[in-house]
């Protein structure tokens, strides 16, 4: 990435891992989901957002990176 290469683990970490989000994790899947005020520019950079990526230590389980929507309304039944 531009302007990383001589960057010290403090500032990768405060631009690029230090973030609100909310973490779901299911049987099926490991979803992300970073909050709507969050700097999201290199995260929406990757190409990993809504793309579900397989992580081998967790036995194949993928992860989901997703961009916060809102709680789920409930409908009445």
């Amino acid at each position: 990435m531009r302007g990383y290469g001589d960057a010290q683990a403090r500032q990768i970490f405060r631009d690029i891992i230090d973030m609100s989000a909310d973490v779901e994790v299911s049987e099926k899947e490991v979803t992300v989901s970073f909050h709507r005020r969050a700097h999201l520019p290199i995260v929406l950079a990757s190409d990993l957002v809504e793309k579900p990526v397989a992580v081998p230590w967790w036995k194949g389980l993928p992860l989901r990176l997703t961009t916060y929507n809102g709680p789920t309304k409930q409908t009445k039944t």
